[in-house]
């Protein structure tokens, strides 16, 4: 074999030798140099409150609009604070997922005062997917009535607010996608010791 040839061979084995330390690289290290997620906020906007039930309580006129009922108030409600601790979304149109928890931190907000801007309550980054729902879980509610020492206890139905996406919120690979939650919260009095909050929210694309 002359030197020439000799000189070939060695260059194809260095060169089979390189590329299969490159694919055993790539197979063996967790690095991905294309990230593969996107960005997704969520935001909550302002929830407007309404007052049903006992006319012996009503909201002051300095809260938040209200739909106040008849009879001359003997109380009044000064605050209602709800307090979520998980964030979860649901894809591709099954609403019976266990779905992917994006935020285990807790928020708390007053149903009363409205939120001069949105606030964000989450941002995590989620497989590419087409978020359909969002679920809130609610670890408690306590509503201040004016006249009263104590916070009472505001029931909260299921305790999980689960709010459909439409559009539909699609999340791309290295992009950033917004989800805005509002609605309204129907506040019922059955007597100050029993109150019940059942939110209707809606939740779509961030404008």
């Amino acid at each position: 074999m002359d030197l020439a040839t000799r000189k070939m061979v060695m260059y194809g084995l260095l060169g089979l030798l390189i590329a299969g330390s490159t694919i055993a690289f790539f197979q063996a290290s967790p690095i991905q140099l294309i990230p593969k997620d996107g960005t997704l906020s969520i935001y909550m906007s302002s929830i407007q409150p309404d007052i049903l039930g006992n006319p012996n309580i009503a909201a002051t006129a300095s809260q938040a609009p209200l739909a106040h009922v008849s009879g001359r108030p003997t109380g009044t409600l000064l605050s209602l604070n709800v307090t979520i601790d998980r964030v979860t979304i649901h894809k591709n149109g099954d609403t019976s997922d266990s779905g992917m928890v994006v935020s285990n931190t807790k928020f708390t907000f007053d149903v009363l005062k409205p939120f001069n801007v949105s606030t964000l309550i989450s941002k995590s980054e989620v497989p590419v997917e087409n978020v359909t729902m969002v679920s809130l879980h609610v670890a408690g509610a306590v509503a201040a009535v004016q006249g009263l020492s104590v916070t009472q206890s505001v029931k909260v139905p299921s305790g999980e607010l689960k709010i459909p996406v439409s559009p539909v919120v699609h999340v791309s690979a290295q992009m950033s996608s917004s989800i805005v939650i509002s609605g309204s919260a129907h506040i019922v009095f059955q007597g100050n010791d029993n109150i019940t909050l059942t939110p209707v929210l809606k939740a779509g694309p961030k404008p």
